[in-house]
């Protein structure tokens, strides 16, 4: 049994030595355990840094054959280059882990039992964090509007942080949404799934490349691009304004004839056109909505494309 071991990377060369350390001892714990468990690979997909990630991994390939380097030719953000390595893996299992070691590897001890037993996954979620309290905010309502938005049924705390087996992860090929998120896919494919608690620890080494307004751009991408109930969602308000609108013309003209002199001149007019107006604008977004793939494929290539300028495998 092989097992790929599939780390993104943009800007983490003073952790990646580290990372590497700590992913094979792990290894060789599970290797004593396992008879199955035959070899690894390690593949460190950098995403375009601008610090010496890429000289470090080449270093850490140097001293170890099992390590292998994709580098991208351009940042194709957190969604899409994490994807294409996984893609790339060779392995009878896959573990996706950041390069941080915010993710703990140790917990691999854990996640390989359960694939053993038959298992599509074995992902983590965080039950705490020793990150900035003001994140682990936002991705907590983050999560919670995917799940509103029918866009996931896992855990919320999950980041993609797991263990996969290589048929779902050819699952996760066949599946052509064009934003391939972790929390979305998962669900749509697998058929049994184990989840494990774990903290997700404070980084050491390094500094994140992610500011909020990286998280957002990210987060509504990903929203309006797979979830399927925005668009239903958006209709329903645009009915409702257009019957606000339409329901309001009686109610407005009671009013004159009641008070008509609290009432500026055309300020009932005004209101109304107010309404059928945002309620066209809403009507217009719900079919845009609806007929996004469509349109993505027209003007935008799918974004799990991604492009290495140097493979090293």
């Amino acid at each position: 049994m092989l097992l790929s071991i599939v780390i993104p990377a943009f800007c983490e060369a003073e952790g990646l030595e580290a990372h590497h350390r700590a992913c094979f001892n792990t290894f060789v714990r599970l290797r004593a355990l396992y008879g199955e468990l035959s070899d690894y690979e390690y593949i460190v997909i950098d995403n375009c840094s601008t610090d010496k990630t890429v000289e470090v991994a080449l270093s850490l390939r140097s001293k170890d054959p099992a390590v292998k380097v994709l580098v991208n030719d351009q940042n194709y953000g957190p969604v899409a280059s994490p994807f294409d390595a996984m893609m790339k893996a060779k392995g009878d299992a896959v573990f996706l882990i950041a390069a941080d070691l915010q993710e703990p590897p140790e917990l691999l001890e854990q996640f390989l039992p359960a694939l053993l037993e038959g298992y599509d996954a074995a992902i983590g979620y965080k039950e705490a964090s020793r990150e900035n309290p003001a994140m682990w905010w936002l991705r907590g309502r983050y999560y919670w509007l995917m799940k509103c938005l029918g866009m996931t049924t896992i855990p919320e705390r999950y980041s993609g942080f797991g263990l996969y087996s290589r048929r779902l992860v050819e699952a996760f090929r066949a599946d052509r949404i064009s934003e391939p998120s972790m929390r979305v896919l998962l669900p749509r494919n697998a058929t049994s799934i184990q989840s494990f608690p774990y903290v997700h620890q404070q980084r050491h080494q390094g500094k994140s490349s992610y500011s909020v307004y990286g998280y957002s751009r990210e987060a509504i991408k990903n929203i309006v691009r797979n979830s399927r109930n925005l668009p239903h969602l958006t209709g329903k308000l645009a009915g409702f304004m257009a019957l606000l609108a339409i329901g309001s013309v009686p109610l407005m003209v009671m009013a004159k004839l009641v008070a008509w002199q609290a009432f500026a001149p055309g300020i009932a007019t005004v209101l109304i056109i107010v309404f059928l107006f945002v309620s066209l604008i809403l009507a217009f977004i719900a079919v845009i909505l609806d007929r996004l793939d469509q349109i993505l494929l027209r003007i935008d290539p799918p974004s799990r494309t991604v492009k290495q300028s140097a493979v090293y495998d």
